[in-house]
């Protein structure tokens, strides 16, 4: 490297890369990068005046020792085809990506520096595909981050769940859920206390605690418990019942499910005598 008042040059036999002056030092992957860049952009140029002198391409090709079609290239286009393939933004990107990487890891996450630095090395293109470049490595390290843990949206009915589940029987992961919840919505944490009471009523059949909580209910104004109390008051004194009395009518639903299953496995077919003789042929064990 040349002294610090002028530019520095990075030396390989007679090829030489001119790089401004305080520019970090290249990796040896990086010089040889850019040389590889500068012999194309030589023999390009090269091969545009052999033609313009009215060299034929194959004499073009013999004296650049490159391909016919690649002389032919050369002398159909604009511009040097570094990187044929690749889209126009990241053609003439790719040569000085080990460079931008190192940048990136040494702490430099300016997109902005970083372009005006691969500038100096001979880049042509615009800040923007940079910007992306550097877009996506914020977007990768953010979602690498040491002890980040994802966060995967619930469910409605595993968030209903939570609400009125026993206390003892939430695992870690449960607690944590709930907790989110709670802090995501206000209402959250009015709906678990009512659907805790309700569960522990229904469990301890507590039939005078029924009342006070519909009215609890009403004042939530939580649509989905509002309507479900709702429904409640309208049967209210079967409701009652059945949180007051040792009786159930398991026995009468239970019937009506076997009942449901037999009909269904003779698809509708067989008339009755043939389905009260299978019921009956077929009693309920308890």
């Amino acid at each position: 490297m040349g002294g610090s008042s002028q530019d520095a040059t990075i030396e390989n036999g007679v090829d030489s890369v001119e790089l401004p002056e305080n520019s970090p030092k290249l990796t040896k992957a990086e010089e040889e990068s850019l040389l590889r860049r500068q012999k194309r952009q030589e023999r390009f140029e090269e091969a545009k005046k052999l033609h313009e002198l009215g060299v034929s391409k194959s004499e073009i090709a013999r004296r650049l020792n490159i391909n016919w079609r690649t002389a032919s290239k050369y002398i159909r286009v604009d511009g040097c085809p570094l990187y044929a393939g690749q889209r126009p933004g990241l053609r003439n990107f790719a040569p000085f990506m080990n460079y931008m990487e190192r940048r990136w890891e040494e702490g430099c996450h300016n997109a902005t520096k970083i372009w005006h630095e691969i500038r100096e090395l001979g880049y042509e293109g615009a800040r923007r595909t940079l910007g992306e470049w550097a877009t996506k490595k914020r977007k990768l390290a953010s979602s690498s981050d040491a002890g980040t843990k994802k966060v995967i949206p619930w469910s409605v009915s595993s968030a209903a769940w939570l609400l009125v589940k026993k206390k003892d029987e939430l695992t870690e992961e449960d607690k944590e859920t709930l907790e989110r919840m709670k802090q995501a919505d206000g209402k959250v944490a009015e709906a678990y206390d009512l659907g805790q009471r309700f569960t522990e009523m229904v469990r301890e059949r507590q039939s005078e605690a029924l009342l006070p909580w519909l009215e609890d209910v009403g004042k939530s104004r939580i649509s989905a418990l509002v309507s479900f109390a709702k429904g409640i008051k309208q049967d209210l004194a079967a409701v009652t019942n059945a949180l007051s009395l040792p009786w159930s009518n398991g026995q009468t639903e239970g019937q009506v499910n076997r009942l449901k299953l037999i009909k269904r496995q003779m698809y509708g077919r067989a008339n009755f005598d043939l389905l009260r003789k299978r019921v009956i042929a077929s009693p309920l064990k308890c």
